[in-house]
């Protein structure tokens, strides 16, 4: 499964009470004597995160990218929920005295809002609070570098900004989610559904996927936890996309019952003529090839699993080269009694770049 990639665009076991929740699929002990937890959590972000990336985000709004957050007005005068946390990136900064502000530079230049969390969330403390934070920040070695001005700082900035505009913002990312989930049944088995559709029975359940909600329109994250991926999903994200990317990545573990074999690998290769896939791939993808095309394929996929599971009327624009045409192909022609995914997949690529 990626690791800390793009996106849309990357879950919690300990979750706090106010965090709101939706595990899909039943809870099954399925690796060894630990009890699972549900594949798939649709949350509002955690404030271990919130604190760190929200002090980020400050600092991109009104020192380094002023210009590329003030595109965002548009967006701010149109949806009232945003608007708050919009207004909040500029009425904090202008409260705070040069110290303050040079501090935030100096914490910017030190670290970035990423590692620092995901060592929270590593340790087991993603659902801690901003007192259990600055203790762990006070003891842990990653936060060793000016240690004092990360001590001094966010406990200020956590106690009088931080944790009062989270509290604020909570109840909006929880509806937001709340939204998300009602789009299934409270029932839904995430996994069976997809081991139906795929016509592929896994050996071994997928790790978790936990989808963190936020305030944020530009830039994302992803964290690990052993084999669990999480990512934070941007205020803007349509509950379509949600869900797309929910099955984008656990779409992986189906896709790689087959993309890992030496046949699709030759395939791929082959695949290397194409001049849009390659400039594409050249230009800035973040996978190995054979997991460019990998991706194209899951995200496709991902698109048809939203219209089959009724989340989505269509499968909507496409975010590669041929996802999109992948998914309009299995929506007229794929059925999983009369032939397996990876006899469909490989025919579709063959047809498309006549192999």
């Amino acid at each position: 499964m990626r690791r800390k990639v793009f996106r849309l665009l990357g879950i919690g076991i300990l979750i706090s009470m106010v965090t709101t929740t939706f595990f899909i699929s039943g809870c099954i002990p399925w690796k060894n004597n630990k009890v699972a937890q549900k594949p798939l959590v649709i949350k509002a972000e955690d404030f271990s995160i919130f604190l760190f990336e929200s002090s980020e985000e400050i600092y991109r709004a009104n020192v380094k990218s002023p210009a590329m957050w003030a595109g965002l007005r548009e967006q701010a005068d149109r949806d009232a929920g945003y608007a708050t946390h919009y207004k909040w990136l500029y009425d904090t900064y202008s409260k705070w005295d040069d110290h303050r502000r040079a501090q935030l530079n100096q914490i910017m230049a030190d670290y970035l809002p990423q590692p620092m969390s995901e060592k929270l969330i590593q340790k087991g403390k993603q659902a801690a609070g901003l007192d259990e934070i600055i203790q762990f920040i006070k003891e842990d070695r990653s936060y060793s570098k000016n240690r004092s001005t990360l001590v001094d700082f966010y406990s200020w900035y956590g106690a009088n900004y931080a944790l009062p505009h989270y509290n604020q913002i909570l109840p909006l990312l929880k509806q937001k989610s709340d939204a998300a989930t009602a789009r299934v049944d409270k029932d839904f088995d995430i996994v069976g559904f997809m081991e139906k559709e795929t016509g592929i029975k896994l050996k071994e359940k997928p790790d978790v996927l936990e989808l963190m909600i936020n305030m944020r329109l530009i830039g994302a994250s992803g964290f690990s936890r052993e084999k669990d991926s999480l990512y934070t999903i941007r205020w803007n994200s349509s509950q379509q996309k949600i869900w797309a990317m929910a099955f984008s990545e656990l779409n992986h573990q189906f896709f790689r019952t087959f993309t890992g074999g030496w046949s699709f690998k030759y395939l791929a290769g082959k695949l290397k003529k194409d001049e849009i896939l390659m400039n594409k791939y050249k230009e800035d993808v973040p996978y190995t090839w054979d997991g460019w095309i990998e991706a194209n394929l899951t995200e496709g996929f991902a698109r048809y699993l939203n219209v089959r599971a009724g989340i989505a009327g269509d499968v909507g624009e496409g975010v590669y080269i041929f996802d999109h045409e992948y998914a309009q192909a299995l929506i007229s022609g794929f059925d999983v009694q009369k032939t397996s995914l990876e006899d469909f997949t490989v025919k579709f690529l063959k047809d498309k770049y006549n192999i």
